[in-house]
């Protein structure tokens, strides 16, 4: 809205012209964008006032001058037209309609304020009296209505005196003309929001295409996989791998399932049987004999690649095989507590097993010499695996046939070496030596005999 005072009008202002007190406007929420006197003495003042939905223009008119007074039944439309699917662009349409009444009784201008304050501080009567041809010469309006700039080729219908200029209509008016009827009709057409939409469901078809596509080639490729080799079934294997791997670097707790003992040193004296007691016995018999030929023929037997008959043969002592090995054989002597301690062993459920460096057939006539067959539930020889001691197989042997953990065995040995080996395949290990015997500087578990091990262990 803008107002323009002629100077003789200024003069009658009751303040000066910059001391308008225009501060309530902008409480109202407008906008003063000039308060100027020229230098022939005219004022203008500017202001104006945004509002943010087409239904609120008939309140802001209401604002300058009261309900109904010169701006009547004012309406403006503002509605969009766009078909998602199809080729015609977007459309909005813009209609105002409303009557501008230039002929109003002036003293309603002051009833906006409280009070009823009269125009110019003065009444209306001698107000016209200064004026010869009254306020039909003194008072002017004009109303210009601008439709949207980025309108392209609007329609714009002014009604009686409108003139169209580009996108805007102007109607000039004087106080006492007949009223105005106002129309201004404009459509505009955007062709970038179809451009966008087209956009977005050549998107939105090619996302649809690609998954469906992804499917289709999911669901062949799982079609054509043979069983055991698709991502979930390898997915799985994975993870149980994982599992098994994190298992085994995990700490477990040792739980003593197998007790494994060695023949020669822990259930027989002496350790060393060889030099012991067979080397001394055929000497006896053959003096002339070479040791070394005995000892060879003797790892050769132990090993499986000769039987004991064969054995005396090789030594000239075929004639006395039998009474020689039966000597051999009862030379032994069983270490003191043995039988006690296996049948304690039984009677708490541990199994016992039996290893050694023996031909299959001498530790069958050892095992039964010593009535040993119920109380012992595997003998593991090395004539069987063809392997001796120290070496892995006799134990890996003892483990398969009583199907168990090296980790959950004990193994007791009267020779450092065999249980040093025991220990690195992870079994539990005790050094067994009886009283007479020395102790040596050992990382192995000592047992002094078959009564230490059932008192440590409380057995």
């Amino acid at each position: 809205m803008e107002v323009v005072v002629d100077s003789e009008a200024v003069a009658l202002i009751p303040d000066a012209p910059d001391g308008l007190q225009l501060s309530d406007l902008g409480d109202a929420g407008w906008t003063v964008n000039a308060n100027t006197v020229d230098r022939a003495g005219a004022l203008t003042v500017n202001v104006s006032k945004r509002f943010g939905s087409a239904d609120a223009l008939g309140g802001v008119l209401a604002e300058i001058a009261g309900e109904d007074v010169i701006f009547e039944g004012f309406t403006l439309v503002k509605q969009y037209n766009f078909d998602v699917f199809g080729l015609d662009p977007a459309r909005t349409d813009y209609a105002l309609s409303g009557t501008v009444d230039p002929t109003f009784d002036v003293e309603q201008l002051g009833g906006v304020f409280p009070g009823g304050l009269a125009p110019l501080g003065r009444s209306a009567e001698s107000i016209e009296d200064d004026f010869e041809g009254g306020f039909e010469d003194a008072l002017g309006l004009t109303v210009t209505v601008r439709m949207p700039e980025t309108l392209q080729m609007p329609e714009m219908l002014g009604g009686a005196n409108g003139e169209v200029v580009d996108e805007t209509v102007i109607w000039t008016m004087s106080y006492g003309d007949p009223a105005v009827n106002v129309e201004a009709n404009s459509s505009a057409e955007s062709i970038l929001v179809r451009v966008w939409t087209m956009v977005a469901l050549s998107a939105a078809a090619l996302l649809v295409l690609l998954l469906v596509s992804y499917l289709v080639g999911f669901l062949l490729a799982k079609w054509r996989t043979p069983k055991g080799r698709r991502r979930r079934d390898v997915r799985r294997r994975q993870h149980r791998a994982a599992t098994r791997a994190q298992e085994a670097t995990r700490p477990r707790r040792r739980m003593l399932r197998l007790l494994v003992l060695d023949v020669h040193g822990v259930l027989v004296r002496p350790t060393n049987p060889l030099e012991g007691a067979l080397l001394p016995l055929v000497m006896a018999e053959q003096p002339d004999v070479d040791p070394e030929r005995v000892r060879e023929l003797h790892r050769l037997l132990v090993l499986g690649r000769v039987s004991p008959s064969e054995f005396w043969s090789e030594l000239d002592l075929s004639p006395v095989a039998q009474r020689m090995e039966t000597r051999y054989l009862s030379s032994f002597r069983l270490n003191q507590g043995l039988h006690p301690f296996l049948k304690r062993m039984n009677n708490s459920g541990l199994p016992v097993a039996v290893i050694g460096n023996q031909p299959r057939a001498w530790g069958d006539r050892l095992r039964a010499m010593a009535a040993l067959e119920d109380s012992v539930a595997s003998w593991m020889v090395s004539g069987d695996v063809g392997s001796i001691l120290p070496e892995p197989a006799l134990f890996e042997a003892t483990r398969r046939t009583m199907s168990v953990d090296l980790f959950d065995c004990f193994y007791l040995s009267s020779i450092p070496g065999n249980l040093d080996v025991a220990e690195e395949l992870g079994m539990a290990t005790g050094l067994f030596l009886t009283g007479n015997d020395a102790i040596p500087d050992t990382d192995h578990t000592v047992v002094l005999g078959f009564e230490d091990l059932l008192k440590t262990r409380g057995t």
